[in-house]
Parts: structure tokens; sequence; C-alpha cells
């Protein structure tokens, strides 16, 4: 069967709105970053270690979590990432962004002792000696979301495309956990059928699953 040919003014009314919502989330953002960003992020880590028994299938030893560096007024995981390290032993990796503009992440491990260096965009990312490894857990930057996992991001498409990946090839699939500022939750998001829904969302609130909200 054919697959159906996506309507023109559809999609762009889907645009539109992303970028209503992009420019109104990232100043709710930003104001709070600026206000009590660095207090938020040591809240949100200890909401996201609450949450990690709830899956209990995926704490093993070498767990591999996938961070991000956080850019401009992002919550910063960095303060979540340190724990996971010292107090659950996870190998901790950060994204790798392709030269092609909305391609898949690759993730290389970020061990305590290596040296980042500019990547695509000015983001640190460990260099090409760092070791290779699939994410059992993902957490993921993002712009706004709601609670049924839909997420708004810069508009790349790199977490859709990664996402979809990786949850397509046949190996096990991660856990993808938004993390943001609670102030970053809007009603709801417009997505097209190529966007890919989170599994839980953290902010200094709580943790959401997001799959308990899709009827």
């Amino acid at each position: 069967m054919q697959a159906a040919i996506p309507d023109p003014v559809a999609v762009e009314a889907v645009h539109a709105e992303k970028a209503r919502l992009r420019a109104r989330l990232r100043a709710r953002r930003a104001e709070a970053a600026a206000a009590n960003g660095a207090a938020i992020a040591q809240v949100a880590a200890e909401r996201f270690l609450a949450a990690i028994p709830l899956k209990p299938d995926l704490v093993k030893p070498d767990l591999a979590i996938a961070g991000y560096w956080p850019m401009a007024d992002e919550l910063d995981p960095r303060p979540l990432l340190a724990r996971l390290r010292t107090e659950h032993g996870a190998r901790i990796l950060l994204p790798v962004t392709p030269a092609q503009k909305g391609g898949a992440l690759d993730f290389r491990e970020w061990t305590e002792s290596a040296t980042l260096l500019p990547g695509r965009y000015g983001i640190p990312a460990p260099g090409p000696q760092a070791a290779a490894l699939r994410p059992d857990i993902m957490l993921v930057p993002l712009v706004g979301f709601d609670v049924k996992g839909e997420r708004l991001g810069m508009g790349a498409g790199y977490y859709d495309a990664t996402l979809a990946a990786l949850r397509s090839d046949g190996g096990q699939a991660p856990l993808a956990v938004g993390y943001a500022f609670a102030v970053q939750q809007a009603p709801a998001i417009p997505a097209r059928p190529e966007d890919q829904r989170l599994d839980w969302v953290v902010t200094e609130r709580g943790a959401i699953w997001c799959a308990g909200n899709v009827g």
C-alpha cells in the first residue's frame, strides 16, 4: 500500500504552532534557569534517582546512560550524571552530532579523565578514541513537553532520528527520559507522525510516566 502523502497545509500548520510554542517555552526556560537553575538541577537529580526503581530491569552493572552537555539555558544534567557514575556505577555517554542535519546521534563514553572536544555547533563531545556505546537510558534535552511524552526540540530532528533508529533496529530500545524545568510543560505539543514520544519526563516537581497518559 502506498504511503499517504502529507497534507502540506497541515504540515505547515504544525510547524507554525511549534514555532509559536518554541518561542514561548524558551522564554519560560530562560527565566527558570536565570532564577534558580543550579538549585533546580540538584532537585531534578533527586527526582530522577527516585524514579529509577520504577524500571528495575534497567538497573544493572555497567548501565550506559546518555546525557547531554547543557547549552544556553537547558536544565543542567551534570549533577545527575555525576551521581549516576559514583553512586550507581553507570557508564556516562555524551552525544556526538553528525554532519548531516537531522541524522541520528552517536554516543561515546565520557570518563572523568576524558578531554571533551568541540563538536558541531561547538557542543563539547568525547573524541573519536572514546568508546561508542548503545545507551540503556537517554536523557533528552527539550524546549517543551506534554504529559503524553510529545517533545518540542529546536527543530533539527536529531533526537527524533536517533530514537526512531534505536527503536527499530532490533536491539533493546533505550528508555527515553526528557529532562526539563517544570515550566516547560505545555497542555499539548503538536506532533507529526515522525515525532518520537518520550517514555518519561523528569522535572524538579517529579517524574511523569508518559506511556500511562496515552490512551
